[in-house]
């Protein structure tokens, strides 16, 4: 039932796609300022999956910070395989089109999931090491920065169906005093925490806390108790 529902939203999509008027103002519930549109969106049949989207989910609420404005009660995509963000917009002639926003103009925008909050940077605004042209997630603590770099790669499936699916490819990072540091594992986070090594090992013993790119949010649960 779900896939078929998937395909029914891909082939509405497409259909959608096929006029290319795309000048206009975006569907927003309480901010009529115009965003400067980026190209047409032209979804494939691999979206059907929704594997490759942020949360997999197409239909994401939340807010962009673009040219320095910030809209609100957006909703949008993030395609973690590509680095575009789409969304709806309303063009001249009243009809509704989806839209790959700028990215050029696109400085940030967050995700809102109930309990919990996504904010993403595009690269050159969180540090001069990172790729301007992707987008990070941060979490903001006293005396650092954490970055992931939400990732997933399309491989051919190992059961010679030659379908395709998608793994993750996250990378880590914690920006401390304007230094970028990699991190794969509690050992980088560890050396820059010496002091508190001892307690952060238990911590995350006690706790069954996994550092790595599968489990990016682990570190947060770690940070959180330790860099206050």
């Amino acid at each position: 039932m779900r896939t078929k529902f998937l395909y029914t939203n891909l082939l509405i999509l497409i259909f959608l796609g096929l006029n290319h008027c795309l000048s206009g103002q975006p569907l927003l519930k309480d901010n009529l300022k115009t965003i400067i549109n980026g190209k047409l969106w032209v979804p494939k049949t691999s979206v059907a999956l929704g594997e490759q989207f942020f949360l997999e989910r197409m239909d994401l609420k939340g807010s962009f910070l673009y040219k320095g404005t910030q809209f609100n009660n957006i909703e949008f995509a993030y395609n973690i395989s590509t680095e575009e963000i789409t969304t709806a917009i309303e063009t001249l002639d009243k009809t509704k089109r989806n839209i790959v926003v700028n990215q050029y103009f696109l400085e940030g925008f967050n995700v809102t999931n109930p309990p919990y909050e996504f904010s993403f940077l595009r690269g050159d605004l969180v540090h001069s090491e990172l790729n301007p042209n992707n987008y990070y997630q941060i979490v903001k603590f006293p005396s650092a920065l954490y970055v992931v770099k939400r990732k997933k790669h399309k491989v051919l499936k190992s059961n010679q169906s030659r379908e395709f699916k998608y793994v993750l490819a996250n990378s880590l990072f914690l920006v401390k005093e304007d230094k970028l540091y990699s991190v794969t594992s509690k050992r980088d986070i560890l050396k820059l925490y010496p002091q508190q090594k001892k307690e952060m090992k238990f911590f995350i013993r006690s706790n069954k806390l996994k550092i790595g790119a599968k489990t990016p949010m682990d570190a947060v649960v770690l940070l959180s108790q330790f860099d206050l």
